[in-house]
């Protein structure tokens, strides 16, 4: 723009001293005895100068479209440039917000498990004919679960299966989950966790001597968990987490003694604690 001053203020100088020399030809004709040649010297000059200012006019109108043309392309450029994606008010950063976000959660986990089924309370074997038997179980194995879940912001609520493989005999346990998920760390999202289960047994029951004792036996119980760790963005849809379970497990034992001729009924109340790799699947 400052360009295109400068040249419109040069025409017009040009002009104006084109016409000034016009003039003064003109007014040296008049008085001298050379009228026509002057005055053809003149018009000659004038044409001349003209023809400049045509030129001079014709290169800033030239200039001026240019100029109108790159603005029209800034304007374009900026209309075309996407807005950038509002954050999440609940994320310190955008990764976790932008790979992690999902309603449902489908999980699948594995990990060891160690199992005191004696913990807290036994099974006093010989308790009824003053006897002191009270054995001591703790058991080892595998555990795998499943999860279906739902996440609202930091709070999740689902449905959680787990099957400890342990020997003799193994622990079934379906329940509900309620979670609580932090976003405001970079990269990772710790989590913690509460569970209300319903456990049985499988293969045997929690106090192995009992098996060979009496018959028709059946282990029922519930317990209550909870549980911590950390939860690490993959994909858009796919997640992985690491963490640690402690469940109190309490199992009701019946069954049928045939050498006293009665039924039989005891509980015991123990602690399992489980490592757990989890990975989770967030379709929608």
């Amino acid at each position: 723009m400052a360009r295109l001053i400068m040249i419109l203020t040069a025409t017009l100088l040009v002009a104006s001293v084109v016409e000034a020399q016009g003039e003064a030809a003109v007014g040296s004709v008049e008085g001298a005895a050379e009228a026509g040649a002057a005055e053809a010297g003149a018009a000659e000059a004038l044409e001349a100068a003209a023809i400049e200012r045509a030129a001079l006019e014709e290169e800033a109108a030239a200039i001026e479209e240019r100029i109108a043309e790159e603005e029209a392309a800034g304007e374009e450029t900026t209309e075309e440039q996407p807005a950038e994606e509002e954050g999440d008010p609940d994320c310190l950063t955008k990764v976790y917000c932008k790979v992690v976000k999902g309603m449902l959660w489908i999980e699948g986990t594995v990990g060891p498990a160690k199992f005191n089924a004696t913990k807290f309370r036994t099974i006093n074997l010989l308790e009824d004919v003053g006897g002191d038997l009270s054995p001591s179980v703790i058991v080892k194995g595998p555990e795998y679960g499943a999860a279906i879940g739902a996440q609202f912001k930091i709070f999740s609520i689902g449905a959680r299966f787990k099957y400890a493989k342990f020997d003799p005999f193994d622990l079934l346990t379906a329940g509900l989950d309620f979670g609580f998920l932090v976003k405001r760390v970079p990269f990772v999202a710790p989590y913690a966790r509460f569970g209300l289960y319903y456990n049985t047994t499988r293969g045997g029951t929690a106090i192995p001597a009992l098996d060979q004792l009496l018959e028709d036996l059946k282990t029922n119980g519930g317990g209550a968990s909870i549980g911590a760790g950390v939860r690490v963005p993959v994909i858009k849809w796919l997640s992985i987490a690491i963490g640690f379970d402690y469940t109190f497990v309490a199992l009701y034992v019946k069954g049928y003694d045939p050498v006293n001729d009665e039924d039989f009924a005891n509980g015991t109340i123990g602690g399992e604690i489980s490592g757990t790799f989890a990975l989770t699947i967030h379709p929608i």
